[in-house]
């Protein structure tokens, strides 16, 4: 049986609103391949959801069965600044339900792409608009500092605020956290990692299973308290966010970064939706470009 046969198989459902608050885990990869991304080759970078509880070190995203996918839009002139700075640059991420089409999967045969328009091309107006289910939003804001920190906000496909991803300037700069906020602007969690030397510096875990052989969850926590929040995520005591091991020939090539996401035992759909747009803002302003000098 061929790849796609077997994919159409075992695909689930698309990942609607719906879908959404059934859901107590994801794993959210990008799809674009970061080799030979520099200067002005800064191709829009895109994703696969896939409803899996880990990552098999060397497994490709694409050959998981995906119930959505998110496609960036995002000037060129933004992206070209994202070779230094890519928590600075004005983007537009766009998640849609349903199977990932032929011009993401196929995006990676060039290995150079200087990208002129505001999304991958190949991805038609079709495609562009269909199933869209939220969109993830930043404006042009100052990297990781504090006069005008990044953020991501999360909205349904009619406009409504869901909620907002805020990166958190402390005393603890060398920590890096982030509040999440409802659609009023109320805190409802803060997402930050393990710490030791009293509070100063980032701890690791190690020996977890495949792709978490050594990780720095980053763990879901009450807004005042930082009590770390139960998921009912079927591996995981703590709801968090991971970033995953994927495997060598990963890591040295392609450098396809993905996390998985455990969500907290009680949290609403948009609590969920406004967490998937979490996992892509700490990849923008921590690991994107952390092979150029960090994410800026």
């Amino acid at each position: 049986m061929s790849s796609a046969a077997l994919l159409e198989r075992e695909a689930p459902s698309a990942l609607t609103m719906e879908r959404l608050g059934d859901t107590n885990e994801l794993i959210v990869a990008q799809s674009t391949s970061q080799c030979c991304r520099c200067a002005c080759f800064q191709p829009s970078i895109n994703w696969v959801i896939n409803e899996s509880n880990n990552f098999t070190p060397g497994t490709n995203p694409h050959d998981l069965p995906h119930s959505g996918w998110v496609h960036e839009e995002s000037t060129w002139c933004m992206r070209t600044m994202s070779c230094f700075l890519p928590g600075c640059r004005k983007t537009k991420y766009v998640q849609h339900s349903g199977s990932v089409p032929d011009s993401i999967l196929e995006e990676n045969k060039r290995w150079f792409r200087c990208q002129n328009k505001d999304k991958t091309a190949g991805l038609s107006e079709e495609e562009r608009n269909k199933d869209v289910i939220a969109t993830h939003e930043k404006g042009q804001t100052c990297g990781q500092c504090c006069w005008c920190p990044p953020y991501l906000e999360t909205k349904h496909a009619d406009g409504r605020i869901a909620g907002k991803t805020q990166y958190v300037c402390d005393v603890c700069l060398f920590v890096p956290k982030f509040d999440i906020l409802d659609a009023n602007g109320e805190r409802k969690y803060r997402i930050r990692p393990d710490t030791c030397v009293l509070g100063l510096c980032v701890m690791c875990r190690c020996g977890g299973p495949k792709g978490k052989c050594c990780s720095v969850p980053f763990v879901v926590r009450h807004p005042m308290t930082m009590e770390e929040l139960t998921t009912s995520a079927s591996r995981d005591s703590n709801a968090q966010v991971t970033q995953l091991w994927s495997g060598w020939a990963n890591e040295l090539f392609m450098k396809k970064n993905a996390y998985h996401v455990c969500f907290p035992a009680n949290a609403t759909e948009d609590e969920k939706l406004t967490l998937i747009g979490s996992s892509i803002l700490l990849d923008i302003v921590l690991f994107e470009q952390d092979d150029q000098g960090g994410g800026g």
